[in-house]
């Protein structure tokens, strides 16, 4: 998995991104979720180009 790798569809949000929240202090998916936005908009789902 690339680092430009889109992980939360919805929000836009990369792989690098959610490393970088992990190294700024993120330990937990809730940390991540207010630090990059990823896993709110509940539709990665829908928008993401495999459906899953």
């Amino acid at each position: 998995m690339k680092n430009e790798e889109i992980i939360c569809y919805c929000s836009n949000v990369t792989k690098a991104q959610i490393i970088k929240a992990m190294e700024q202090g993120a330990r937990t998916l809730n940390d991540i979720r207010k630090m990059t936005g990823a896993c709110t908009l509940h539709r990665c789902k829908e928008l993401s180009p495999k459906g899953i």
